[in-house]
């Protein structure tokens, strides 16, 4: 069985999970509604045609309904990833430099593009965020941390949960 895993990276992902709990599903018809949907694991591999996904993080939702709507596509993650990654690889201060700079961009826009990229170049899957809704964790301290492999990785994982 092949597990859809979502681009969000978090700790705590329940990937390896995901064959217990659909065990535990029963075979009915109907919609899957799943209230805490952190990465989205559990919801893409759940089967189910519908579903009603809910998050108190605005971030995770918003992300996803980028994707849902057209927004965000495989090509247009590809496009940012390979420019985001070129500029932190390149930052001073050992990318540190860049990824403070779209910390900040995030901050202020909370754009779901920014929010992927930090996912991904965020300190050992954590997520966390201040009491003012800003991003709250530092830099993984990879600044090659995007390679063609890896992007293309997240892009095929941006094109299994469209």
């Amino acid at each position: 069985m092949r597990v859809i895993v979502p681009p969000i990276k978090s700790q705590g992902i329940k990937t390896k999970l995901v064959p217990w709990i659909q065990a535990l599903v029963p075979a009915v018809k109907g919609r899957w509604i799943e209230p805490f949907l952190g990465t989205g694991v559990v919801a893409f591999n759940s089967g189910f045609r519908k579903a009603l996904l809910g998050d108190i993080n605005p971030h995770l939702i918003g992300f996803y309904q980028a994707i849902k709507d057209g927004v965000i596509t495989p090509h247009s993650v590809r496009e940012f990833l390979e420019r985001e990654g070129a500029l932190l690889e390149k930052a001073d201060d050992k990318g540190y430099a860049h990824f403070r700079l779209v910390k900040d961009r995030f901050n202020r826009t909370f754009d779901p593009l920014d929010f992927l990229f930090l996912s991904r170049a965020e300190f050992n899957g954590m997520m966390r965020f201040n009491r003012k809704g800003e991003w709250n964790i530092p830099f993984c301290q990879k600044p090659e941390r995007f390679a063609p492999a890896y992007v293309t990785k997240i892009v095929n994982q941006v094109h299994d949960v469209a």
